[in-house]
């Protein structure tokens, strides 16, 4: 796949940090500018891909920390805030101090590796290698509140859109489906329908409330489906590691304010009005289909 970039524009704040708002072939993106380039997904989409992978695919803001902290505690790797993105490569981030794909090239395998990308976006050899794929899916109004939070709070995305709104971030989010990982709606039609048909085989579809609500029991199911022992004793820990006051702890140093949040289900629909409630519901619906019926509110 040959990558067309439009750069749509740049941010710059007064240290003089740079965000980029740009497409790749038609999708929105709002990244580093070191990224916004054509050799870069060249490199991404040619990625080395290996069947003993397991790969973590996730929306923004649906769990993807609490998920990698669960499958490195079972794997006994490491999970400190200052190896997070070592033991567990997010392939496509880039900035000037990180490359996700020279780590992820780097890292010893078998390896586990994150991503926020779309399906359209993925590395050739994914499709061809089919890894072993947790999906993460929430709760479409928490994803939406916890995005908006993390907007506020990233000095990354904060530099975007100054003094930004509940309002406002509605209609970038739901109306006009502009966002870091591009549209929530594609997003998930696209991997959930994947993830349904023919990569059924190597994907499984996890929700954010069992991650809370029943934690053991979805974690012995992960465990299973990637083949790793899971004993009492192991599963304690996990327990343990994947606190949520724990990991509020461990990562409070990243650089963003509350990166970890409250780790609470559908507690968002508080923030919305009646009207925004109905219209993204309604929205949903007509873009996922029956695929929405896989997401647990």
């Amino acid at each position: 796949m040959e990558p067309e970039i439009k750069i749509l524009r740049e941010a710059v704040d007064e240290e003089g940090g740079k965000t980029a708002c740009y497409t790749i072939n038609g999708e929105y993106r709002e990244h580093h500018p070191l990224s916004a380039n054509a050799e870069y997904w060249k490199k991404m989409f040619n990625l080395k891909i290996f069947a003993d992978d397991t790969f973590i695919i996730t929306y923004a803001r649906v769990g993807t920390t609490l998920m990698q902290t669960i499958l490195l505690s079972l794997l006994s790797k490491d999970f400190a805030s200052d190896q997070l993105f070592k033991s567990s490569p997010f392939i496509e981030y880039k900035t000037d101090t990180y490359d996700g794909i020279d780590v992820t090239d780097s890292c010893q395998r078998p390896k586990l590796l994150k991503t926020h990308l779309s399906k359209t976006l993925m590395p050739t050899e994914y499709f061809q290698q089919k890894p072993k794929s947790v999906i993460v899916v929430r709760n479409y109004y928490d994803c939406m509140v916890s995005n908006y939070n993390f907007y506020l709070d990233n000095p990354f995305l904060k530099r975007l859109y100054k003094d930004l709104t509940f309002d406002q971030f509605y209609e970038l989010f739901v109306d006009k489906e502009m966002h870091a990982c591009g549209s929530w709606f594609q997003w998930h039609k696209v991997w959930l329908e994947y993830a349904t048909t023919i990569g059924k085989d190597h994907c499984l579809i996890v929700n954010y409330k069992d991650l809370v609500e029943d934690k053991v029991a979805t974690v012995e199911q992960i465990a299973r489906f990637l083949g790793i022992s899971a004993s009492q004793e192991s599963l304690k820990k996990v327990e343990e590691d994947s606190d949520f006051k724990a990991m509020q702890t461990r990562f409070n140093d990243v650089g963003i304010k509350n990166f970890i949040r409250k780790g609470e289900n559908n507690k968002g629909i508080e923030k919305f009005s009646e009207q925004q409630l109905t219209l993204f519901k309604e929205k949903v619906e007509k873009e996922l289909g029956e695929l929405v019926n896989l997401i647990k509110m």
